[in-house]
């Protein structure tokens, strides 16, 4: 159960730097792609609340309801 664990956490780094990578260079779809499958994760993993909540400057539940309207939005188009 704890390389499980270690594992999650390793996955969740690796998305996290694939995040910051796609910010650098300004790859709107890769970020856009792993920074909802961030949003996923942290509804039930500290790392990514940590990460999501420090680079939005927002408390996790504002960013997730703002991602929950913006998909609602998507399936209205």
């Amino acid at each position: 159960m704890k390389n499980l664990k270690k594992e999650l956490d390793d996955c969740i780094q690796t998305l996290i730097e694939a995040s910051v990578a796609a910010n650098i260079t300004q790859d709107i779809v890769v970020g856009n792609l792993v920074d909802r499958k961030l949003a996923d994760l942290a509804k039930t993993h500290k790392l990514a609340v940590d990460y999501i909540e420090k680079v939005t400057g927002k408390n996790i539940d504002v960013v997730l309801a703002d991602n929950a309207a913006l998909e609602e939005a998507e399936g209205d188009l």
